[in-house]
């Protein structure tokens, strides 16, 4: 029989599975419903600034306390399932590059083009942290832990105290302590999680196998789940996490370089699929380009599925906000800015100035 930890990891992975595919749906509907002619930020912000604010609010500690109190795995379907697969860092930092390169050929003068490229990089992270000191604030008003507290009152039939205390016994216990205190339930709990990704990620392919016309949508579905749960395991690079003290944020020092190599891998990905798009495209059929339909909607669920799900600014903006002294948060900022730019200058800008890619891949339309 499977021990808790071995559980524990199992429902874990199909809840991120699960819960990568509704980032992807989230991402993908709020791009279409902002994508129209004469925008003026990229459409992609709203799903950024969703993401961090979900991903604000469950990070606040007396709401991760009670998150992982009553089901562990759910915390991290929350943050790095569903928070991580609604923002794209890979997309963001192609969309600044873009401006920069002026790609759609707008009659402006080079110093707009770096000014337009400045203005979607400060919207984008404005609003990003704008939005998860938000989700902060909305934490401490609708806080999981008088619902808590609600339902332990109901249990002793004693009314609920004004203001709980947000360190249960719970937390204050070790790892392998937490998993021996696991309700004994708590194994068909494990066991339809693990189920229901898998479930909805082979629902997901039957779905691209059997209706070729939403392949522009299910391309990226089936490519979600393996770019969350790679990032979810690049995450153990990441800094160890400490126990919070009572309303104060996790301090670290260290770079998140999980975080960083995802968001580093998933734009060299993001941009080779770019360019074999549109290689396909500018050479014609004889060439060994995306030239099918078939072939782009791959391509372009390899970047909005694999890619959107692999890379995150919703973490990217925790770990920011984590990181002290300040000098250390905005040297991680400047890295991943520009070491993402000079991947998209030598993986995008090289064979666009070299051959002259111009107009569109043949895949169905998105919107």
């Amino acid at each position: 029989m499977a021990t808790p930890a071995t559980r524990e990891v199992a429902a874990t992975a199909g809840l991120v599975a699960l819960a990568s595919l509704w980032g992807t749906l989230t991402r993908l509907g709020l791009e279409a419903l902002n994508t129209y002619d004469g925008q003026s930020i990229a459409p992609v912000i709203w799903a950024q600034g969703v993401g961090c604010v979900v991903m604000g609010w469950a990070t606040y500690h007396r709401n991760r306390a009670v998150l992982e109190q009553w089901y562990k795995p759910a915390f991290t379907m929350l943050t790095t399932g569903y928070c991580g697969s609604v923002t794209s860092y890979s997309q963001w930092v192609a969309t600044v590059f873009e401006a920069f390169a002026n790609y759609h050929h707008y009659q402006r003068h080079g110093l707009h083009n770096v000014m337009d490229a400045l203005t979607q990089t400060a919207a984008t992270l404005g609003v990003a942290y704008a939005a998860f000191w938000a989700g902060r604030c909305v934490g401490d008003l609708a806080c999981l832990e008088y619902v808590e507290e609600m339902r332990r009152a109901r249990r002793r039939g004693a009314p609920p105290k004004d203001d709980p205390d947000p360190i249960t016994d719970y937390h204050a216990m070790d790892e392998d302590a937490k998993l021996l205190a696991r309700r004994p339930y708590l194994v068909w709990v494990d066991a339809a999680c693990v189920v229901l990704g898998v479930a909805f990620w082979v629902g997901a392919a039957l779905l691209c196998a059997l209706y070729a016309h939403f392949r522009h949508v299910t391309y990226a579905l089936v490519l979600s789940p393996p770019g969350a749960l790679l990032r979810w395991q690049l995450a153990k690079l990441n800094t160890p996490r400490v126990p919070d003290a009572p309303g104060a944020l996790r301090k670290v020092r260290r770079w998140p370089w999980g975080t960083v190599l995802a968001n580093m891998l998933s734009i060299v990905v993001y941009c080779a699929a770019e360019s074999g798009q549109f290689a396909g495209y500018a050479v014609g059929p004889a060439s060994r380009g995306a030239y099918s339909i078939d072939a782009c909607n791959a391509l372009r669920g390899l970047q909005d599925g694999f890619c959107g799900t692999l890379s995150t600014i919703s973490t990217l903006i925790a770990e920011l906000v984590a990181l002290k002294p300040p000098r250390n948060a905005f040297a991680l900022a400047l890295f991943s800015w520009t070491a993402g730019l000079v991947v998209c200058i030598l993986l995008l800008g090289a064979p666009w100035w070299a051959i002259g890619m111009q107009g569109g891949c043949k895949a169905t339309p998105l919107y």
